[in-house]
């Protein structure tokens, strides 16, 4: 849906920007291009700002709107008052922000009132042990679905009810279909344990009429939550996903965008880096580069980049500030570098590890030897998330600031079973955002 979304906006801003610059006596191709920009840049300012994800309320999506605008057009507007010298041009520019805002920003209204508006489905649940527990819990944490959980089904009702009198049993699976109807059920989740006999599966087909949505229960748990239900699921299936044809020709064309990425990077960010060798040896006189030995793919290990931010007789050779709390006011940060750490450019020395092959620029974060030793013992399918190169930035970044180790495995398969190009693309964007604003945390 977020992403229908962001193409209805590409092409609305499009067509606005085509029709307001076809009164100037230009080409077909040039005021097509001049759209495209425009167009591109708005939902990459939008992306960025995080609009398109269901967690941002009314109030702040507008606003972000706004900024987004702002931040998209402002770049084509200093352009035109350097390079052309016409401000009828620049106030075009200007007329194409705010009709285009305004055009996005009534659609966004009317979406926004047909959702508070929009009928409230009940759903029944199919199982009421742990599962079925879950899966209500996280609907009821997620008004915006508009679902309501109207009881579960189980034919182990008595003794579930001893063991929690809160659940809402309303029946047998051999119940389904008058259950189905009195409550007008339009969604079934079954939440079931162990592999269903023929005689439930009979009850269920009988029961649930054809227009009645039904999920397993883990699909619809990714479904919410984005990430990945490790503790119920097995990743069979995920190795046929990561071996198959389509899977290698993504690494490949994934793997040359990783290399123009970090080039383009390395370049842009030059006077940065220099300014910041600068900074860090006017600090202290010590090293300029703080590595450390990290896992990459299929657990080989890797020396990883940063700028060193820290003092150097304050830092233990194990310290790890992915694990280790560290505020901006933390006396072991030399005082020039809080601003590097702000805005990441102590990361950029990592862009020589995706050259390098040991790192992409979107995938799971990174571990030191001893913590992926340590989960790989504890935590289910940890060893997994290495299928993949670590990234520079991930899903699981973007989603939570300090996970689990529960958390971040969660996030990390779900990226590696989604992972596309233009998601890879996406998120390289909001994180973008994200460090623009010093709002990206590394952890």
């Amino acid at each position: 849906m977020n992403k229908i979304i962001a193409l209805v906006d590409a092409l609305l801003v499009g067509a606005i920007s085509f029709f307001i610059f076809s009164t100037l006596n230009l080409s077909f191709a040039v005021i097509f291009i001049i759209s495209a920009v425009l167009a591109i840049i708005t939902v990459i300012a939008s992306s960025s700002k995080g609009i398109y994800s269901l967690e941002v309320c009314c109030i702040k999506k507008y606003y972000a709107l706004f900024e987004s605008f702002a931040i998209g057009f402002a770049i084509p507007l200093v352009i035109v008052f350097l390079f052309t010298g016409y401000p009828s041009l620049a106030l075009l520019v200007i007329l194409d922000a705010i009709v285009s805002y305004a055009v996005l920003a009534i659609i966004r209204l009317v979406m926004d009132l047909y959702a508070k508006f929009k009928p409230v489905k009940n759903v029944l649940i199919v199982g009421a042990g742990q599962d079925g527990k879950l899966i209500a819990e996280e609907i009821k944490q997620r008004p915006e679905l508009k679902l309501n959980v109207v009881g579960f089904l189980d034919d182990n009702m008595n003794s579930i009810e001893d063991e929690d009198s809160s659940i809402k049993i309303l029946g047998l699976t051999c119940d389904s279909e008058a259950v189905i109807k009195d409550n007008n059920v339009k969604l079934v989740i079954i939440a079931v344990k162990s592999r269903m006999d023929s005689d439930i599966l009979t009850d269920l087909v009988k029961g649930i009429p054809l227009g009645v949505k039904v999920w397993r229960m883990y699909r619809f748990y990714e479904k919410i939550t984005h990430k990945f239900l490790v503790s119920k699921m097995s990743v069979n299936w995920l190795f046929y996903d990561c071996v198959r044809k389509r899977a290698l020709m993504y690494a490949l064309l994934k793997r040359i965008c990783d290399i123009l990425a970090s080039i383009f990077i390395l370049i842009i960010t030059l006077p940065l880096s220099i300014i910041a060798v600068i900074g860090i040896k006017l600090s202290d006189l010590g090293p300029v580069f703080f590595t450390q030995m990290r896992i990459g793919k299929f657990g080989k290990p890797f020396k990883m980049i940063k700028f060193r931010s820290m003092y150097q007789d304050k830092v233990a050779d194990n310290f790890d500030d992915d694990l280790t709390e560290v505020t901006s006011d933390d006396k072991r940060i030399m005082p020039f570098c809080k601003i590097l750490r702000k805005f990441h450019i102590d990361e950029i020395p990592q862009m020589i590890n995706v050259l390098r092959g040991d790192m992409s620029i979107v995938g799971p974060r990174t571990v030191r030897e001893e913590v992926y030793y340590e989960n790989k013992e504890n935590i289910p399918f940890w060893e997994c998330r290495n299928w993949v190169r670590p990234g520079w930035c991930g899903w699981q970044q973007l989603n939570v600031n300090e996970p689990t180790a529960e958390q971040r495995i969660g996030y990390d398969l779900y990226y590696i079973k989604h992972q596309n190009l233009l998601w890879d693309i996406a998120l390289f964007i909001r994180y973008i955002g994200k460090v623009i604003l010093g709002k990206a945390r590394g952890k």
